[in-house]
C-alpha cells in the first residue's frame, strides 16, 4: 500500500509530465506540509524543478520555489524571486510568515541582526495560528538561527516548540530534527540530566510511528558520554551513525563523530577511534566540508595523547596554523588541544593567557561541557607552575560543573597531574578518576586458527584458496574471515591486514 507522500508524487509527477503544471501547482500548494516532511525531499525538488519559474504564479507558489532553491543552496535565485516579492501585497499571514524566514536565512551571513528580526517576525506572524505546520517551521527556523549566534537557551525554547507542533501534524522528520537540536542545545547548556529522561522517552514511545526517531540517539549518545556511561554512549552513537547519513542529517556530520572518538579515547579503544577519524575525514572531504583537515588533526591529537603516542608534526602544524591565523578568535574546541599539546611540550607558541581569556568571556555558559575541560587544563598549567591557589580554584570551577550538571567525563579526558588534588576537593570524583589512570586499550585476541587464516589473508590468498590451504570447508573460511575483520573493526581484507601490521599481529 503506497503511503500518502508517494500518491500525491505521483498525481504531480503524472501532471508535470502532462505539462499540466497548474494542476501540478496547485497539488503542491496544497500539501506542501507533506511533501516537505517527507523523509526524501530529492523527488519533491525534482519536479519542482521541472516547471517552468514563469508557472510559479501565486506568492504560495513563488515562496514555495524559494524554499526549493534555499534546500538547493541556490541562493542567487533564492534572493532573486525573494526580491520581487512585496509582503505588504500578500493575502494570508502564512504566506508573510514563509516569507519572512526566507528573508531571513538569505541574509544572515551579511546582516546577523536584521536576520534575526526577521526569523521573529516570521514567528509572530504566526500568533493567531500557533499550532500550525508553518508555526513551526517558522520557530525551527528561528531556533537554527538563535542557536548559530550562541543564544542556546533561546533556541533549545523554539527547538522544544517546533517539536511540540511538528508531532501533532505527524510531521515527524521535521519532529525529530527539531528534538534532535533541542538536545544538542541542552547538552551545551550543561542540563543533560534534564533532557535524558525525555529523549527516551520519546525513543521508546515514538519510534513506532517513525524510524527517524532513532535518530534520538544522537543526543542521547552525547549525554552518555559527558554522564560517563561510555558503554552506552558507544552503543548508541556507533548505531545511529548509518542512519544519519542515510537521511541526509548534515549538520551533525562531525558532532556524532567527535563524541564517538571521545568515548572510545576514554574506554581505550584508540585503534577504532583512529579508523573512525580516517572515515570522516574522507567523508566530509568529499562533501565539500571546510577545515576537515585541522579538525581531524585535533581528533588524531587528542587520542595520541591519551594513548601516550607523538602526535604527528603535520598535525601539530595545522593546528598552530589555525591558532596563528585566529589568535583569541582560535574556536574553543582548538583552544583546547592546543593547551593540551602545550602542557604535553608539543607546542611553544601557544598562550595559556587565550584561553583563560575566553573564560572570562560570556561564551563559557554558552558551552558548559568545554568550560569545564578549559578549567582543568588552566588547573593543571597553575599546578605546573606551583600556584597552588590558582590551580585550586579552577579545579574547583571543574568541581562545581560537576556538582551543578553532573558532568563527569572530562576529568576522564586529560592526563593531569593536578587531578590528585580531587582527594581533598571531591572524594567521588577522585574515585572515578583513579580507578581509570590504570586503563589498559582493548587489545585484539585472535584464536590460533584465526592468526592462521590472517598469515593466509596477508599472503593475498583468496577465501577458496584458503580452505584449500587448511582443509575446512569455505563457509568455515567465510565464517572465520567475517570474525577477523569485526574484531578489527574494518570491513575489507586489506584494511584488516593494514590494521593487524598496526597492532603487531602480523
Amino acid at each position: 500500500m503506497k503511503k500518502k507522500p508517494d500518491i500525491i508524487l505521483l498525481k504531480i509527477e503524472n501532471a508535470v509530465v502532462n505539462r499540466e503544471y497548474d494542476k501540478a501547482l496547485t497539488l503542491i500548494e496544497e500539501n506542501a506540509a507533506v511533501l516537505f516532511s517527507y523523509r526524501d525531499v530529492k523527488p519533491v525538488i525534482a519536479l519542482i524543478g521541472d516547471i517552468p519559474e514563469d508557472r510559479f504564479k501565486t506568492p504560495l507558489q513563488k515562496l514555495i520555489l524559494c524554499w526549493t532553491c534555499f534546500l538547493c543552496a541556490d541562493s542567487g535565485r533564492m534572493n532573486r524571486i525573494l526580491a520581487g516579492l512585496v509582503p505588504e501585497r500578500f493575502g494570508p499571514a502564512v504566506e508573510k510568515s514563509i516569507f519572512y524566514s526566507l528573508k531571513a536565512v538569505s541574509t544572515f551571513m551579511c546582516n546577523r541582526e536584521e536576520a534575526l528580526g526577521c526569523a521573529r517576525l516570521s514567528v509572530e506572524l504566526m500568533e493567531k495560528e500557533p499550532n500550525s505546520f508553518y508555526a513551526a517551521s517558522a520557530r525551527l527556523t528561528y531556533g537554527q538561527l538563535l542557536s548559530s549566534v550562541g543564544d542556546h537557551r533561546k533556541a533549545a525554547h523554539e527547538f522544544f516548540a517546533a517539536y511540540r507542533i511538528f508531532k501533532k501534524h505527524k510531521s515527524y522528520l521535521p519532529a525529530v530534527a527539531s528534538l534532535v537540536n533541542y538536545g544538542i542545545k541542552k547538552h551545551a547548556l550543561g542540563e543533560i540530566a534534564d533532557v535524558v529522561t525525555l529523549l527516551r522517552n520519546e525513543l521508546t514511545a515514538c519510534s513506532r510511528y517513525d524510524s527517524a526517531f532513532q535518530l534520538l540517539k544522537l543526543p542521547l549518545g552525547i549525554a552518555y558520554f559527558e554522564m560517563n556511561r561510555q558503554n552506552m554512549a558507544v552503543k548508541y552513537l556507533e548505531s545511529v551513525k548509518e542512519l544519519m547519513y542515510q537521511m541526509d542529517f548534515v549538520h551533525m556530520y562531525g558532532v556524532l563523530e567527535m563524541y564517538l572518538v571521545y568515548a572510545y579515547g576514554i574506554s581505550g579503544l584508540y585503534r577504532r577511534a583512529y579508523a573512525l577519524i580516517d572515515e570522516l575525514s574522507g567523508r566530509l572531504s568529499r562533501l565539500n566540508f571546510e577545515n576537515i583537515s585541522t579538525f581531524c588533526a585535533a581528533l588524531r591529537a587528542h587520542i595520541n595523547l591519551l594513548e601516550g603516542v607523538p602526535v604527528s608534526n603535520s598535525d601539530k602544524r595545522l593546528l598552530e596554523a589555525d591558532y596563528l591565523t585566529g589568535g583569541k578568535s582560535t574556536p574553543i574546541g582548538t583552544l583546547l588541544i592546543l593547551a593540551r599539546l602545550m602542557l604535553n611540550g608539543d607546542m611553544d607558541s601557544f598562550s595559556m593567557n587565550d584561553l583563560i581569556a575566553w573564560q572570562e568571556t560570556p561564551d563559557t555558559v554558552k558551552n558548559v561541557p568545554f568550560a569545564q575541560t578549559a578549567a582543568i587544563l588552566t588547573a593543571e598549567y597553575y599546578y605546573r607552575m606551583r600556584e597552588m591557589t590558582y590551580c585550586r580554584e579552577y579545579l574547583e570551577k571543574a568541581v562545581a560543573i560537576y556538582t551543578n550538571f553532573r558532568l563527569s567525563a572530562r576529568f576522564l579526558t586529560e592526563k593531569a597531574e593536578c587531578l590528585n588534588l580531587l582527594k581533598e576537593i571531591n572524594r567521588d570524583l577522585y574515585n572515578m578518576v583513579k580507578s581509570r589512570q590504570d586503563l589498559k586499550p582493548t587489545s585484539v585476541v585472535l584464536t590460533p586458527k584465526e592468526q592462521e587464516i590472517l598469515s593466509l589473508m596477508a599472503q593475498g590468498l583468496s577465501d577458496r584458496q584458503i580452505a584449500d590451504r587448511l582443509g575446512v570447508g569455505i563457509g568455515t573460511t567465510k565464517c572465520h574471515v567475517s570474525s577477523i575483520l569485526s574484531k578489527l573493526h574494518v570491513s575489507r581484507r586489506a584494511k584488516a591486514i593494514a590494521q593487524a601490521k598496526k597492532l603487531g599481529l602480523l
